[in-house]
């Protein structure tokens, strides 16, 4: 007679892969519309008029890690007082240390002055920051808007013409040189997101010709005295470029199908993977390394993975990814969480595929402890293969049968537990 099993399904769909090696701050604005920056995380150090406030959506922009997360900001010059806050990060203080940003920008308006709206930094204090470097300024020049950059107040723009309310991603490099003047170079992507400073290209802007600081240890968003309207949003700081655009998971659910966690992920854009090391905490212990998932080099193009932890005990279980570059360097997903529960009773499902050729998997449920057989037997009752003679606790089971050795025909498989005893029939097509 036919028993039933329980078959739990529980998916969780998660976040992009949270901060990775390389990786100094990463700001999506992910707060409430309305609310001010200095509530989460970011300190005003100069400025008491207009505040700069969380406001509703967020900038888009196909390929970018942090496209579509959370909200923005907009950043508005003008006469007045208007607030300016930054956020700090871990200092950078060693000759030819690197530092690169990125955001996302949409300008709605610039002035024919130009005038700078971001900027990295030295901050003696959060409330007293005035040693500014790498600054990206905007200016209006017979309608069509501009972008340059610059250490110090005069700023060396840039000549391509772009769209107001267009989204552009925008990368900054910054060097250290505490012995002279400090390079830093601006690039304005209209389409597509190059992985590597070569892929890049020429930059928009070029400045080796002023000094900035010798510590880089906070970014700024400044609303200077001129009038524009920039909205913000995507920033990334980080001391490596592929870290600006990283292995962007996104998706990452776990399935239960009997004592089977099916593990499911997919990939937007890949840079230098390895892969995924997949790791598995049993009741909130420590996480442990169950399987490796190769990945798929670099690609701007969406992978998919699975991974199958196969006959666990009942009990809740919980998973992340260890994403590993080639060079070592590694990152951590969110966490998805699955529950296995035990079976009710005890079944010997039909095998599957049949017809078979030449192997099959057999799925069987035990509700308690027993000492389990599970034996192969052909048409004139001959055992002709042991598949399973041990005892198994709570569970549903899967077992592979490879019939490579046997001839075509009718073949049964008998399962034994305890006062259960139960036989199906299968056939061989070769």
């Amino acid at each position: 007679m036919k028993k039933s099993y329980l078959l739990l399904i529980l998916s969780f769909l998660i976040l992009p892969l949270s901060l990775s090696f390389g990786q100094i701050l990463v700001e999506d604005f992910n707060y409430p519309a309305g609310d001010s920056l200095t509530g989460h995380g970011w300190t005003k150090h100069s400025g008491t008029g207009l505040t700069i406030l969380v406001q509703t959506g967020s900038l888009t922009y196909t390929g970018y890690p942090s496209s579509g997360i959370g909200n923005h900001v907009n950043v508005q010059g003008g006469s007045g007082s208007r607030e300016d806050v930054n956020r700090g990060f871990d200092s950078l203080n060693t000759n030819g240390d690197v530092i690169y940003y990125s955001f996302l920008v949409n300008v709605a308006s610039a002035s024919a002055t130009q005038d700078y709206f971001i900027h990295i930094g030295n901050r003696v204090s959060p409330t007293a920051f005035t040693l500014f470097a790498a600054r990206v300024y905007v200016q209006d020049v017979g309608g069509n808007l501009r972008f340059g950059m610059s250490n110090t107040s005069t700023a060396t723009m840039g000549t391509t013409n772009f769209s107001y309310n267009t989204t552009y991603l925008v990368f900054v490099k910054y060097t250290i040189n505490t012995g002279g003047a400090d390079e830093c170079k601006l690039w304005v992507i209209s389409s597509g997101v190059p992985q590597s400073e070569v892929q890049a290209g020429t930059p928009e802007v070029t400045n080796t010709a002023t000094s900035g600081q010798d510590v880089i240890d906070a970014i700024a968003l400044r609303q200077g005295a001129q009038a524009y309207s920039v909205l913000v949003d995507g920033i990334r700081v980080s001391t490596l470029w592929d870290q600006l655009v990283p292995v962007e998971l996104t998706s990452f659910t776990s399935s239960v199908d009997g004592s089977n966690v099916i593990l499911n992920w997919s990939t937007a854009t890949e840079i230098n993977n390895k892969g995924f090391e997949v790791q598995r905490s049993v009741a909130g212990n420590e996480f442990t390394t169950i399987g490796f998932v190769p990945g798929s080099g670099t690609t701007a193009e969406t992978r998919t993975y699975k991974f199958v932890d196969a006959n666990l005990s009942a009990g809740n279980y919980t998973y992340r990814l260890k994403q590993v570059d080639f060079d070592g360097s590694f990152s951590y997903s969110n966490e998805v969480n699955a529950e296995v529960i035990s079976p009710v009773q005890f079944e010997l499902a039909q095998n599957y595929p049949n017809p078979f050729n030449p192997g099959t998997t057999i799925k069987f449920s035990v509700p308690q402890s027993s000492n389990v057989t599970l034996k192969i037997f052909n048409t004139l009752g001959q055992e002709v293969k042991t598949l399973l003679n041990q005892n198994m606790e709570s569970g549903v089971y899967t077992i592979n049968f490879d019939a490579s050795e046997l001839n075509s025909g009718i073949y049964f498989y008998k399962l034994d537990a305890g006062q259960f005893s139960e036989v199906r029939k299968m056939t061989l097509i070769k």
